[in-house]
């Protein structure tokens, strides 16, 4: 095809058809500059296409890390709704009202022992951090939720988690010292635990009444609830992708 222009070049060169050479040299220009952008257009598809791929991954990847947390979460909810439960009703007996030894046991029991530590899965999120590919999500909106989502996990550990753990570690400390054969006393029918001295006692009540079991309790439930929405919007986006 080359070959084929310039020979049409130098006839009309050799025949003296200024005008017309200048005229099919335009023409060439033209057909050039149109190549050029067929071709851009082309890799700009293509990039598109390539990006779109990418983001439909990363979203079906997030959904997947997402989903584990939302069971981790679940999980550890379970358990800090009933300890919760269990403080209220140690709290009922503070109040006055008259509660069976063994159930004050059952209850106080529930206190000083730890839920488990939530610990989400960043690892889509760190690799399109790490790869500069977080502005692959083309919807801004769901990109910004994206981060403040895993912001609010971070300041949950470090905030409310970690002041939970730490007052959990100081009460369970503190009745072990009040009471050294509390593991024993438990089931040890003839040696019972008392555990109205053990309620009564000052420094006990005060570690009880401000431990952030309830606190900690409703940090579950914004994660819970953050994580859901999270969930949800992704998977809308994704299904918005061809």
């Amino acid at each position: 095809m080359i070959k084929f222009f310039r020979h049409i070049r130098r006839n009309l060169m050799e025949a003296g058809k200024t005008t017309k050479y200048l005229k099919y040299a335009i023409g060439e220009i033209i057909l050039v500059v149109i190549g050029i952008l067929i071709a851009l257009q082309i890799n700009s598809w293509s990039n598109k296409r390539a990006a779109r791929k990418l983001e439909k991954r990363y979203l079906s990847e997030l959904i997947l890390d997402l989903q584990t947390d939302s069971i981790v979460i679940s999980q550890a909810k379970e358990k800090s709704d009933f300890q919760t439960l269990a403080k209220n009703k140690v709290l009922k007996y503070y109040e006055g009202k008259q509660i069976s030894e063994d159930s004050l046991i059952y209850f106080f029991g529930e206190q000083w022992r730890n839920v488990s530590k939530f610990h989400p899965i960043t690892t889509t999120l760190d690799e399109m951090k790490s790869t500069g590919n977080i502005g692959v999500i083309q919807n801004t909106t769901l990109r910004r939720k994206i981060l403040e989502t895993y912001n609010y996990y971070t300041t949950h550990i470090n905030n409310g988690q970690e002041r939970y753990l730490l007052q959990q570690h100081a009460l369970g400390e503190l009745v072990q010292s009040s009471a050294p054969n509390i593991f024993s006393d438990l089931f040890n029918e003839s040696e019972p635990l008392d555990i109205i001295s053990l309620l009564n006692n000052f420094e006990v009540k005060n570690r009880l009444l401000g431990n952030a079991a309830s606190g900690f309790n409703s940090g579950l439930n914004r994660l819970q609830s953050r994580n859901s929405d999270l969930l949800s919007a992704i998977r809308s986006e994704s299904h918005n992708i061809d």
